[in-house]
């Protein structure tokens, strides 16, 4: 088969979004192609989802960018996802003779790529520099969810499920960095509200136990599969989220979203889907005032529209990547 080799890394400054979609993507295209996930250092939770889904090879630190390219032999195609990845990086793998698909938000640099995927909303060609043969795929019809996501999906998608609310099953995550340390703000914020039945907090390895709210109301979880979080999200009535990664996840999940931002890659699709009415915007959530919106908001809860996350996605990446 045709070998696709992904490259993305994680950790506390830059998060885990970029390998957690990555890492989506080549769980979509395994039955089709090979493969080979590269990543700096993995962590054991890393490593653990990387196994569910195929090979990878650890990468150092210090050497990763020339390690990856020697591992280059040109007939493969090269799936690229941070912000690191500069042109002269893209020239040097297409010079190996490999097809290359850039994962993108920002478009703040010259590609070379033959694919770039944006999960955004409100993006276009124009937005783009870019070479003559660029090929895109862009907005939720491209969503780089995990299998559990779609099939919750697919679940919606056939049983259109409603039901009336009265308190609030809420969902709090900001990442596995949360270097606002926003968890805490929010549900010490939201947790004496009558309206609030249960929090669920998803926090990353390094979120410490001196910072948990102690509340029977307040229930944190780390290291969650994807598996776990679609159920979560399915069983839970309204999630509070940055806008990356999992507030694609909590859209295919159907569940109502308080969304926001808090650093400046995720302002562009926060506009977006704030503007569409996905969800219900708080903004910046590192301002004094975030907090009484999200309150404002939790009072005003109600049904959202817009949701065009689809089940058959899987299939239009399988057909993209063949036709790379």
């Amino acid at each position: 088969m045709q070998k696709i080799l992904f490259r993305a890394d994680a950790g506390f400054g830059i998060g885990y979004g970029h390998f957690i979609r990555t890492l989506a993507l080549a769980d979509m295209l395994k039955g089709d192609f090979d493969c080979i996930f590269y990543t700096s250092e993995p962590t054991p939770y890393q490593v653990a989802q990387m196994k569910g889904v195929c090979s990878f090879v650890a990468l150092e630190e210090k050497n990763k960018f020339h390690q990856f390219l020697d591992c280059l032999k040109g007939d493969e195609i090269v799936v690229l996802d941070n912000y690191f990845f500069t042109t002269d990086y893209q020239r040097r793998i297409k010079a190996k003779g490999c097809k290359l698909v850039c994962i993108d938000d920002l478009h703040d640099k010259h590609y070379l790529a033959d694919l770039i995927i944006n999960q955004a909303i409100n993006v276009s060609i124009q937005d783009y520099s870019c070479e003559s043969y660029t090929r895109f795929a862009f907005g939720l019809g491209y969503s780089l969810l995990r299998k559990p996501f779609f099939d919750a999906c697919k679940k919606k998608e056939e049983e259109h499920p409603t039901k009336g609310i009265e308190k609030l099953d809420v969902v709090v995550a900001f990442g596995g960095s949360d270097y606002f340390n926003l968890t805490s703000k929010v549900i010490t914020n939201i947790v004496g509200m009558d309206i609030i039945n249960r929090i669920t907090a998803i926090v990353g390895d390094a979120y410490s136990s001196e910072i948990m709210i102690k509340s029977p109301k307040v229930h944190y979880q780390k290291n969650l599969s994807a598996e776990d979080i679609a159920n979560l999200f399915s069983i839970s009535d309204i999630a509070i989220l940055p806008a990356s990664t999992i507030m694609n996840e909590a859209l295919a999940c159907g569940i109502k979203i308080i969304g926001g931002y808090f650093v400046y890659n995720q302002e562009n699709d926060y506009n977006a889907f704030n503007m569409a009415n996905m969800i219900y915007g708080a903004g910046d959530f590192t301002e004094v005032n975030a907090l009484s919106r999200i309150k404002f908001l939790l009072n005003r809860i109600s049904e959202k529209d817009g949701n065009t996350v689809s089940s058959v996605i899987p299939f239009r990446f399988i057909e993209l990547f063949k036709s790379l």
